[in-house]
């Protein structure tokens, strides 16, 4: 019976255990690396929450020439109920000129903000 010893065939066991806790490793991390910030079920939601507010802002614009001041100028006209809040955390509108933002907040991992504007689209950033 051959026994094969990989330390004298020229690959010394310990570099092969070595690269093996290192894939493992590596591995693990993909599994246990938080989502950056606007991925994720959170972040989904508030896409989903803002998403009939951002389309009644634009239709108010298409219809009045401008945006509102505040945001309960589209209620009843445009929303029926505006959210106040999502991830029970406060939705904000603001105003910008010839623009707008509303922002979402959510936790987990961290704390996370997604704004939106016409110009940008969406952008989200967090801190852990």
């Amino acid at each position: 019976m051959n026994i094969i010893n990989i330390s004298s065939k020229g690959v010394p066991f310990k570099k092969i255990r070595f690269l093996l806790i290192v894939i493992l490793i590596l591995t693990a991390c993909k599994f246990f690396t938080p989502e950056p910030p606007g991925v994720g079920e959170k972040a989904e939601h508030g896409y989903a929450a803002l998403d009939p507010i951002i389309k009644a802002l634009e239709q108010y614009r298409a219809d009045k020439g401008a945006y509102p001041e505040a945001i309960e100028e589209l209620s009843p006209e445009y929303l029926s109920e505006i959210p106040t809040e999502v991830n029970d955390q406060p939705i904000s509108y603001t105003k910008a000129g010839k623009s707008f933002s509303v922002t979402f907040h959510y936790t987990g991992p961290g704390m996370n903000t997604c704004t939106y504007t016409p110009e940008d689209k969406w952008h989200c950033s967090g801190a852990y």
